[in-house]
């Protein structure tokens, strides 16, 4: 059984795997002892990491969209430092322009273009 934490992670994980961005490496260990937060490692290279959390008592939808914002500054980083586009999730409106931003829509956790307000598609649905 998942916690929340992990099944708004593997929304994220869907859309990064569906749209051929990076691998996220993850290390399942706790980022430090807050019982108030949930957390885990996202790893970079061989020695770098950072940190991944989401408070406890947050509504899903928004642990969501918190989450999506984490990994999506994790990926962009990434990207940068393998001289590749920091352009994930690109948007489909505006090719190789920017990323999509993860944002609480009326339809819930989505990935809006931010040039265009338009909503593109849910979290998970990319």
């Amino acid at each position: 059984m998942s916690t929340p934490f992990e099944a708004a992670l593997e929304l994220v994980v869907r859309d990064l795997r569906n749209t051929g961005g990076i691998t996220l490496q993850l290390l399942p260990e706790p980022v430090d002892s807050d019982p108030s937060y949930e957390s885990m490692w996202m790893l970079s290279g061989r020695t770098a990491r950072t940190g991944l959390l989401a408070p406890t008592e947050m509504a899903q939808p928004d642990r969501i969209v918190h989450i999506a914002d984490q990994v999506q500054d994790f990926v962009l980083e990434e990207l940068g430092r393998l001289s590749l586009p920091a352009t994930w999730p690109e948007c489909p409106e505006h090719p190789d322009s920017h990323p999509l931003t993860p944002v609480q829509a009326i339809a819930g956790p989505s990935w809006m273009c931010p040039k265009s307000d338009h909503t593109i598609a849910a979290i998970g649905q990319l």
